[in-house]
């Protein structure tokens, strides 16, 4: 089970945002991810999200580079988006592809 969440405001009136990003995976590894969020919308309910940023394990000292690249289709509840995801995900050590839940808040 992966679960995404991101917090982003768009940039004036146009498709593109900037925010951050918090990604946890519950899986044997107790993946964790934080990043700065790219984000593009070209329609109404679809975007795409780049995220540089740090994973981290549980129980393991210090961070890596990471990087994810996530498309997902959000249905908005006031400032709150949610919806399917997908993502691809690369640090050096790993690199995995999950389905999950995109939780996002626009401010």
């Amino acid at each position: 089970m992966d679960f995404m969440f991101i917090m982003y405001n768009n940039i004036g009136e146009s498709k593109f945002g900037l925010g951050l990003g918090y990604e946890r995976i519950f899986d044997e590894h107790k993946h964790n991810t934080a990043g700065i969020v790219g984000t593009y919308r070209p329609i109404n309910r679809l975007s795409f999200n780049v995220s540089p940023g740090l994973t981290f394990e549980d129980g393991e000292p210090g961070g890596r580079f990471a990087l994810h690249l996530e498309s997902s289709y959000e249905y908005e509840i006031g400032n709150f988006h949610i919806g399917p995801a997908a993502e691809v995900a690369y640090d050096p050590e790993d690199y995995h592809f999950s389905l999950g839940l995109h939780v996002g808040y626009g401010f």
